[in-house]
């Protein structure tokens, strides 16, 4: 399996990530990301950490559940682990994923 390619992710200017809130998210879901081929950047507002969930990373953590939406697991994000601040506040927004990515949606009626 190749590896994924570099990213060009970067994080936003301090400004923006401070005046980040939720409703900004809008009504996208797991399957908007996963048809728009996005990833999900999530930068904490406490730290200078910034990681991304390809469109991969998000089909696999979701799988079926693609109505999930974007404001709803950033609800929930923190920014943990070894890296991590333990800040509970975070700012998330697309990223058009850098490699090849081609998704078919499931013929659920949607």
């Amino acid at each position: 399996m190749p590896s994924p390619p570099s990213s060009t992710l970067q994080r936003p200017a301090e400004h923006l990530i401070r005046r980040f809130h939720l409703g900004q998210v809008g009504a996208d879901t797991v399957r908007t990301y996963l048809t728009k081929g996005f990833s999900l950047a999530i930068c904490c507002k406490a730290c200078p950490r910034c990681l991304e969930w390809t469109p991969a990373d998000l089909a696999e953590r979701f799988g079926d559940r693609t109505q999930v939406k974007i404001a709803d697991i950033a609800a929930r994000l923190s920014c943990a682990g070894e890296e991590g601040c333990g800040s509970k506040e975070v700012a998330v927004f697309p990223h058009l994923y850098d490699g090849p990515w081609s998704w078919t949606p499931p013929d659920d009626g949607r």
